[in-house]
Order: structure tokens, then sequence, then C-alpha cells
């Protein structure tokens, strides 16, 4: 059986507002280097981002552009929280950013 309740304690990394499932690309500025990555999960402080290749390590710092419809991309910064042994990154906006605009004609 599955479930999607939890019954330990919350973790304090855990996202505690809404998400949604989006499939976009986000650009990673690093090194002088622009990388796509692609952005599965979506809140108003995070986003879960692919990375099959695990190189991030949680408490890093990325800087990302991500697009917006009919406006200039957003560009931020955000730190991972949480790394998967599936392939995933959990990230948190830094500096009080939020993901405003984002999603399409979905407002987040």
């Amino acid at each position: 059986m599955t479930t999607k309740r939890f019954w330990g304690p919350a973790n304090p990394d855990r996202r505690s507002v809404g998400r949604r499932s989006v499939d976009f690309y986000a650009i990673e500025v690093a090194n002088g280097g622009r990388y796509l990555r692609r952005i599965t999960n979506l809140s108003r402080t995070g986003l879960l981002m692919e990375d099959r290749m695990n190189t991030q390590q949680p408490g890093a710092i990325m800087e990302l552009e991500l697009p917006r419809p009919d406006a200039v991309p957003v560009r931020l910064k955000a730190e991972v929280v949480r790394v998967t042994s599936g392939g995933h990154v959990a990230l948190r906006a830094l500096g009080g950013k939020r993901f405003h605009g984002l999603g399409g004609s979905v407002e987040l």
C-alpha cells in the first residue's frame, strides 16, 4: 500500500507550501558556462531539478535563470537542500526570492 501521509516528525528542510508539477528548462550559470537543467516540480520558494549525474551536494549554492512567459527571465541564487539517489535535487530560493509568474497560465 502506498500512502502520502508522513508518520514521523517533519523535516525542517521540507517545503510546507503547495507544489505544482511542471516541465521546463532552467539555465544554471556556473564557472562561466551555461547549462540546461530540467525542472519537474515548483512551489513559491523551492523547486525540484533533475541531475542524473548526481554532481550537486547539500549546502551548495547555484545561480539559475528561470524563464517567464512574455517577460525577462528570473535570475536568482538557490541552495541545494536535498539530493536523492534517483537523480533529483531539491533547491530553496535565497534572499527572499519567489518564483512568481512561472508556470504559464497557472499562477504560483
